[in-house]
């Protein structure tokens, strides 16, 4: 007898502990819309690593040139350093005089150091957005300047606005301007109508043709390319 009730009072506690335990809440809308948000996101991202994607692929292919300068340059400093080494491990070297050979071992040292000076300057040339076309360097600005303005701005670099000394330079630089008008060194501000490059090259009339455009710059007239300021 005392058994049965101490069960029944073990049931009892049982069941109302049982009784006692919360019921799980049905999702709410709050949890709706975190998802929602965070699926969004998720095809932004996606957007957003496609057009990524699109932009470092174009970069890449105007890079290919500037790319292969640097290969060009590094090739040339390594021959270099490989003509050095082979240079110090000749029977004829030995037979050099003490003086010779220091000579020669500074000159040698004199033309490493200037290469990888170039070396460097190229490098310094092409990650700023400079352009190389047949051993020469042009800078394409997005900036409107006037002719003045124009040319002040490539001397402080060291250059002047380009000149265009043959057709395959003119047909380079319409390729690289895409229909944009950008000032050229081309100019008649010493004497009206005898049109002169401020770098100093001489002017080849056959080269303007259609492709030039007259502006004033300076006060005076000076030619634009229908190729914003370029150095060279």
């Amino acid at each position: 007898m005392a058994e049965n009730i101490y069960e029944n009072f073990q049931r009892l506690q049982n069941d109302g502990a049982a009784s006692k335990k919360p019921a799980l809440p049905p999702p709410s809308k709050r949890s709706v819309s975190i998802l929602s948000f965070l699926a969004v996101l998720v095809l932004l991202l996606a957007i957003a690593l496609v057009s990524v994607t699109v932009l470092y692929f174009q970069q890449e292919r105007q890079l290919q040139e500037q790319d292969g300068i640097a290969r060009k340059s590094s090739d040339s400093l390594q021959r270099c350093n490989v003509s050095y080494a082979q240079l110090e491990e000749a029977e004829s070297f030995k037979l050099l005089g003490c003086s010779e050979i220091q000579a020669y071992l500074k000159n040698v040292t004199a033309s490493l150091t200037s290469l990888q000076q170039r070396y460097s300057n190229l490098m310094s040339f092409v990650s700023v957005g400079w352009n190389f076309y047949n051993g020469s360097f042009y800078f394409f600005s997005q900036e409107a300047k006037t002719w003045r303005e124009a040319e002040e701005a490539c001397m402080s670099h060291g250059a002047h606005l380009t000149s265009v000394a043959s057709k395959e330079e003119m047909k380079y630089l319409l390729s690289k301007a895409k229909g944009v008008s950008f000032w050229i060194g081309l100019t008649d501000q010493r004497e009206e109508g005898n049109w002169t490059w401020t770098d100093g090259t001489k002017y080849d009339n056959q080269l303007r043709q259609e492709k030039f455009e007259t502006g004033v710059g300076g006060g005076k007239r000076s030619l634009s390319l229908r190729v914003g300021t370029y150095c060279q």
